[in-house]
């Protein structure tokens, strides 16, 4: 217990001395997820709206697909991203 003890100090000390490294590693993952959720936004939003005032043969296939995703945990719809996208694009090679 003392360990984790101790490493919840040591991240508060670093969070809040002002630690570069920190900062520029919080700030990287700010851009990071701010760029996503753009992206995210950018390409759903017009996609949603299509799915939503269309009707087309698969519909419902395309929508029980995308509630699947919604209910998986991100890591697992990454990883299964990262493989769809690695077998259509040589395997290995975004490694």
């Amino acid at each position: 217990m003392e360990l984790i003890w101790n490493g919840i100090l040591k991240a508060f000390e670093l969070v809040f001395s002002g630690d570069a490294e920190v900062w520029s590693i919080t700030w990287l993952s700010l851009q990071i997820s701010g760029a996503a959720t753009l992206i995210s936004l950018i390409i759903g939003i017009p996609l949603g709206i299509v799915l939503a005032m269309t009707r087309f043969a698969g519909r419902s296939m395309t929508v029980a697909v995308i509630n699947t995703g919604m209910g998986l945990p991100p890591v697992v719809v990454g990883l299964f991203i990262r493989f769809f996208f690695g077998a259509a694009v040589h395997w290995g090679s975004w490694s």
